[in-house]
């Protein structure tokens, strides 16, 4: 698809949700909502999140083992520029800016940095769908959001069959999709192959049991850190929640921002959280201002440090935006 048509669907998509987030809505509480909030309680929030891009530099370090053992430091880096880039560029392309950052910094292959960010996503979906089905068990969702959980299930469940297969039988799997792929314009099918060759270099965290269950340990680890960085919001409108109020913010939220948008999840992230507190039967005077609140709080810190290490490295942008993995 045309990157600008890409673009501006994101935006509409960002406006139509934004407009979801604020139907219907007492602007008065809203703005009273805002001046009593305790905006200290952001800081710990924004440390946290900041934390769980270390614990992502971490885990990178073992996904990466199989190409070339990287210091931490330079991980951490990388993860920074590629989280900012995903707050201030159309299409997520900051999984490509990281990709690029640390292949240009490291002399390893932008493919198959590129291919541990996919499995690396295979992991963060996985241990999403696990803490929704623990809160499943302890709290009724809707089923809009149990159907959502279930396609994103299944597709996982095709992506981990079809990497790991990769990963342990390279050439029989690609003689597979090749087949199934020759029915596709020929363009089409030689793209697919083509990438499916380049990704090769960062599957063998398959390979690895040790580094495997680390990686496990670590997603766990950063997924619930992120949603216990979202009970300082709570506290800043004053509210005391379940314990489990967080984790339900957490996944629905996920399941938002999986959605198309404008660059920062801009709408589907505020109309997540709306739908997430309307659970508690915290009303959108007090749920959008949390929203925004929330956003901010892991915006604003990514983003700035992002840009520091950017300035740091020279990196550019541009080179990412412009060039493609295959």
């Amino acid at each position: 698809m045309n990157r600008k048509l890409t673009v501006t669907i994101g935006i509409i998509i960002s406006v139509v949700f934004l407009y979801f987030s604020v139907r219907n809505i007492d602007f008065a509480q809203v703005r009273q909502a805002f001046a009593t909030a305790n905006y200290f309680w952001a800081i710990p929030t924004g440390a946290l999140i900041i934390f769980t891009m270390w614990i992502r530099a971490l885990r990178w370090y073992y996904l990466l083992s199989g190409i070339k053992k990287i210091g931490r430091s330079s991980l951490f880096s990388s993860v920074m520029i590629g989280f900012m880039a995903n707050n201030v560029l159309p299409v997520r392309l900051g999984e490509i800016v990281r990709a690029f950052s640390i292949a240009q910094k490291e002399g390893i292959s932008r493919s198959g940095s590129f291919a541990t960010i996919l499995v690396e996503r295979i992991f963060d979906s996985f241990a999403i769908l696990f803490i929704l089905a623990t809160c499943l068990i302890l709290f009724p969702f809707p089923p809009a959001i149990k159907r959502v959980g279930y396609m994103t299930f299944a597709a996982n469940i095709v992506a981990s069959i079809i990497l790991f297969s990769l990963s342990r039988w390279p050439v029989e799997t690609q003689n597979f999709i090749s087949k199934i792929t020759g029915i596709l314009p020929v363009k089409v099918h030689s793209f697919v192959m083509r990438l499916l060759a380049r990704f090769m270099e960062g599957l063998s965290i398959f390979n690895e049991g040790r580094n495997t269950l680390i990686v496990i340990l670590f997603t766990a680890a950063l997924w619930i850190t992120t949603a216990l960085s979202n009970f300082f919001i709570f506290f800043a409108f004053d509210i005391y929640p379940p314990f489990i109020a967080p984790f339900v913010v957490l996944v629905v939220v996920a399941l938002a921002v999986m959605l198309p948008s404008s660059p920062g999840f801009i709408g589907t992230f505020q109309y997540g959280c709306t739908i997430a507190l309307a659970l508690f039967s915290i009303p959108k005077e007090i749920a959008f201002p949390f929203s925004i609140v929330l956003w901010s709080s892991q915006y604003f810190p990514v983003t700035l440090l992002g840009l520091y290490y950017l300035r740091k490295e020279s990196f550019s942008l541009k080179i990412a935006r412009d060039e493609d993995l295959v």
